[in-house]
This record gives C-alpha cells, sequence and structure tokens, in this order.
C-alpha cells in the first residue's frame, strides 16, 4: 500500500471517527488497531470491538492499493501532533507503516490486515432518514439518562420505536427522558429496538442526514463518509410508559438558566452524600434551599415563576434534576407535579419539529 498524497487534516478527522470502537485495552491484540484500506476509490479505516464497527472514508491519491493495520491510538497522537494543514505520504509495502511530511518521517509497527476481524454486514428491513439537528437533539435528550449499571443491561441502552412517528427513551431508574421525533409517515407497524446508549452518542456528531437501518440484531448508522454497525441489545426493555404520571396539575414555568445557577449554589450546600435540594412552591415564587446534614452549612435562594396552584414542597436530588434542566432545548422550562412522592415531568416551553419529556424522581423529605 502506498498513498502518495492525503491531507493530516482528513486522515486525522477518520481516525477520530474510528476511535470509538477501538478498545483501550483488549485481549485480542488486534483489536487495538485501525484497518487502512487504500483503493482507487481512496482511503477507508475501519475499527471494530466486536460488538461496535465504525468505518470511515477519505479522499485520497492512492499510488499502490493495499492495506495493513496500525496502532490506532499512537497514529491518533502522532496525527493530532502534527499540522492539521499538512499533507502526508504513507508507504506501508514494507515491514513498517511510514508516514511522511515535509518536515519529518513517523515509522510504526504493522500487523497484517488478514487477522482483522470480519466486519458485520446484515440486512436492515426497517430504514428511517433523519436531519443532523434531529439526531442531535435525540442523543442529546436520550443519552445522559441511560443507566451506567452493566446488570441492567437494558437500560445501558436507548429503547427506539419506529412507526409513523420515531419516539426513542432512555431512564436509570431514576430518571427518564423521552423524545418523540415527527416522520412523514403513515405506517402503523411498531418496530422496537435497544440500542447501546454509546452508540446513540455517536450522533450527537452528526452533521449530515442521517440513515438509520435496523436487522434484527443490529442497528447500521451512515452519514457522510460514516458507516456504523452495532449489535443491539437483545433483553426486554422496561414498560416504560408505566411511570409517566397520567395527571400533573400543578405546573410552573420557570426560565431555565436561571434556575440551574441556582440549583448548582444550592448542590454547595446539599451535602456530599445525599445531594438533596428542596423546592417550596408558593404563588409566583420558588424558594429553594439546602442543608448539609454533617455540618449544618444551609443556604436559600428564591426565584420568581409563574405558579398559581397551591404549596408545594418537594426535594430533589441535585444531579439529576439539574442534568434533566441542561437538556431541556428551551429558554423556560415547565414543570408538572401532582404530589411531593411523584415524579415530575419537565418539558419545553416551546417546541420545534420534535417533542422532549424528562421525567426526575423526587426524594423523601424528612
Amino acid at each position: 500500500m502506498h498513498i502518495a498524497h492525503i491531507t493530516i487534516s482528513d486522515l486525522s478527522s477518520a481516525v477520530v471517527h474510528a476511535l470509538p470502537a477501538v478498545p483501550a485495552k483488549s485481549t485480542l491484540f488486534v483489536l487495538e488497531h485501525l484497518l487502512m484500506e487504500a483503493s482507487s476509490d481512496g482511503v477507508q479505516l475501519a475499527a471494530t470491538d466486536t460488538e461496535l464497527a465504525i468505518v470511515a472514508r477519505i479522499p485520497a491519491h492512492v499510488d499502490a492499493p493495499g492495506a495493513a493495520l496500525v496502532p490506532a491510538r499512537k497514529l491518533h497522537d502522532v496525527l493530532r501532533a502534527l499540522p492539521s494543514d499538512m499533507s502526508c505520504t504513507i508507504d506501508a509495502r514494507g515491514e513498517r507503516f511510514v508516514l511522511m511530511t515535509p518536515i519529518g518521517r513517523y515509522e510504526l509497527p504493522k500487523l497484517d490486515a488478514s487477522e482483522f476481524p470480519e466486519l458485520p454486514h446484515t440486512d436492515h428491513a426497517t430504514t428511517v432518514t433523519l436531519a443532523a439537528a434531529d439526531a442531535q437533539a435525540l442523543a442529546a435528550a436520550t443519552v445522559y439518562a441511560a443507566s451506567t449499571e452493566q446488570y441492567r443491561p437494558a437500560m445501558t441502552g436507548v429503547k427506539f420505536e419506529l412507526g409513523s412517528n420515531l419516539v426513542a427513551v432512555a431512564t436509570d431508574g431514576y430518571r427518564l427522558s423521552t423524545i418523540t421525533i415527527h416522520l412523514d409517515s403513515s405506517s402503523s407497524d411498531i418496530l422496537e429496538a435497544v440500542v447501546p446508549a454509546r452508540v446513540v452518542e455517536l450522533l450527537s456528531k452528526a452533521q449530515e442526514d442521517v440513515m438509520l437501518g435496523f436487522s434484527k440484531t443490529h442497528v447500521m448508522i451512515a452519514t457522510g463518509s460514516i458507516y456504523i454497525a452495532a449489535r443491539l441489545i437483545d433483553e426486554s426493555y422496561p414498560q416504560w410508559r408505566n411511570v409517566i404520571p397520567k395527571e400533573s396539575p400543578k405546573v410552573a414555568i420557570v426560565e431555565r438558566e436561571s434556575l440551574i445557577k441556582a440549583i448548582r449554589r444550592m448542590a454547595l450546600f446539599a451535602g456530599t452524600n445525599v445531594g438533596l435540594v428542596r423546592f417550596h412552591w408558593e404563588a409566583n415564587t420558588l424558594r429553594l434551599s439546602a442543608t448539609d446534614p454533617d455540618t449544618g452549612a444551609q443556604a436559600q435562594e428564591e426565584l420568581t415563576c409563574q405558579y398559581t396552584s397551591g404549596p408545594l414542597d418537594i426535594g430533589f436530588n441535585h444531579k439529576y434534576i439539574t442534568e434533566a434542566l441542561q437538556h431541556i432545548p428551551s429558554d423556560t422550562v415547565t414543570l408538572a407535579f401532582s404530589e411531593p412522592s411523584r415524579a415530575v415531568l419537565l418539558t419545553p416551553a416551546a417546541e420545534g419539529g420534535y417533542s422532549i419529556t424528562a421525567l426526575v424522581m423526587p426524594m423523601r423529605l424528612s
């Protein structure tokens, strides 16, 4: 393999896109490598950890087609240290992978391309195309709420329900977030799939339309020159709609950023173990308070809001309520309650081409 001309910026971008599929450490040493393939069509980089595969394609002037395996993170480090506006030549015809630039020569060990595992090739019975902004919104609205506890594998993923609309939901049992993206579809059939949260997070980088394809075992994501295939989580997802309150008659509208900043100040007094911030609602006023149970330090603030129901006291873990607020894409947020022991619903005060609802379970007040 000999590549006469390829830009550092293009090569670096492709490596960065592929890295999420490279395990930090693996019992299979070959998985810590990128498969670089050069042909008359350009250069293709591929990475896999056997559950996730990512392929990135970039233009290049190829003199001699071929393929090689190169250490992924070492190549990334080298490219990151080079000027991005520089071009380079790559020669992998010998025993080493050699990258040459106008300022230097960099040699890396390589493995034979035949050692790389076969990438998944699946038939996708159901596909949908999302605008880049919708794909980014889907990732932002769900991934943060997914569980990180591996003993509940289904909840480490994002549940997709694809029919006339696309519904995506994530929950860790303490909070839940769901987004509905309106599609130009009249389908009455519902496809359900649980996609690993780390795969959904890749949608946050979308700069072009995204095509999602689902088979019984895999999800495929294609956007621009990037192709992603990942194994679905083969576990039953909780009946998440059952936890959403049927009625939440007490409604408040608050300026989102002001509330986030106030909660962060209260968090300084909420203690390291408990993290409780108390919300007291009364006529057009929200009073926040927190007390450190270990030191007795305490704080209190008042915010103006739109609230006309009766007085209500409810407590939240400051981390969970803050993260929910951070992922509501609106200057003002609507909070809907029923009683102190029931979940609060958070929605944008104004919505665009999709709708978002976040849910946070309250903490018991002493």
